[in-house]
Parts: C-alpha cells; structure tokens; sequence
C-alpha cells in the first residue's frame, strides 16, 4: 500500500495545478479538464461508476492491449512489444490524426497494482519514445502520463477513473488537440461498457 501510494504521487504531482472543470456528462460518464502548467495543453479525467460487473472484468479489457482498437478511440494497429506478467507490458499503438493533421504513434510502458484485497487497481502509462525506432510517417508522441483507477466500493460497485495529459508534438494547434480531450475519453468510457455488456 504504502509503494502504491508514493507511486501514485509521483505521477500525480505534475498535474496539480488547476481546478478541474466539467465538460460533459452523459451516460453516466462525466469528462473534467484543466490546465497544466507550461503546457498549451490540457488534462482529462473521466468518470463512471460501473455496476454488476467484477473489478478483474474491467481490469482485463483495459490490459487487453491487441483489442485496444475498440476500446480508444482512433486507435489502430496496436502491438504487444513486451510482457513481464499479467501486470506489465510495453505496447506500441497508432492513433489516426484528424483532418489534414499526421497521424501519432507512441511506445507506452504500462504498469498496473492491484491490491491484495482485489478491490482497487492502478494502471501507469508512460511514454517510451525511443524504445523502438521512429516511423517517418508519424510523429512519435514523447511526453505524456496518466492512468487508469479501478476502485470496488461496498455495493459492490466499480468506479472507474481515466486520467491523462499528453504532448501530441508536431505542429498541431492546441486549440485542435485540445478539442479531443473530451470526446475522446469520453468514447473511450463508453467503448469500455460495451465491451463490458453494460452499455
């Protein structure tokens, strides 16, 4: 407990620098952005509470990295580079760039603790961009971190937290990006119940 907590600081102190802001609630889903300092920018977090279904359920479709293409939206030809476990990988995906916009690929180093109790889980995701060589069709994403947090509560129900900021690099306005951090994960949720049969 005590490893996760210092671990879930780690990545968390870098994002603490505005309030978070509703943008959409839908469905059962609510997506909050903010500021990062020194970042044009912003952060999602998004938010559900999930019922009838098992922790380990959800946790498997999230690290279920050769179906991520009907889990993220936009996400195509993701590959499995490297595995330790059931609980680490290194995974590399392709997401499709909007309008005229060239497309991003990045190396993901992702790192999930699941608690003795089996009620509450964390997946680290980390940019490794140069952990295989860049394909100059792209732009390589090369900064970013986030997480995914799983949390069973006393009625047996999951809440379930997305959270991420990212620099998209290339020349990509910030209004453009910044323009997807709502719907994105907002599809990604209701991806993650459909493939759950909860939708």
């Amino acid at each position: 407990m005590k490893n996760l907590i210092i671990i879930l600081l780690f990545f968390l102190i870098p994002f603490s620098n505005s309030e978070w802001q509703l943008k959409k609630e839908k469905d059962g889903i609510e997506i909050y952005t903010r500021n990062v300092e020194g970042s044009s920018f912003l952060e999602f977090k998004a938010v559900m509470i999930l019922k009838n279904v098992g922790l380990t359920d959800v946790l498997d479709i999230i690290l279920d990295v050769e179906n991520y293409e009907s889990l993220y939206a936009d996400c195509v030809n993701p590959k499995v580079l490297k595995t330790e476990g059931k609980y680490y990988d290194i995974h590399y995906i392709q997401t499709k760039g909007p309008l005229t916009v060239k497309d991003r690929d990045g190396v993901y180093e992702q790192v999930t603790k699941l608690e003795k109790n089996g009620k509450h889980a964390i997946v680290y995701l980390k940019p490794l961009p140069d952990y295989i060589e860049e394909n100059k069709n792209m732009v390589r994403i090369r900064n970013g971190t986030g997480f995914w947090e799983l949390e069973e509560n006393k009625e047996n129900e999951i809440k379930v937290v997305y959270q991420f900021h990212g620099e998209p690099g290339g020349d990509i306005p910030a209004w453009l990006a910044n323009s997807f951090v709502v719907s994105h994960p907002f599809k990604t949720m209701k991806n993650l119940k459909i493939r759950l049969g909860v939708e």
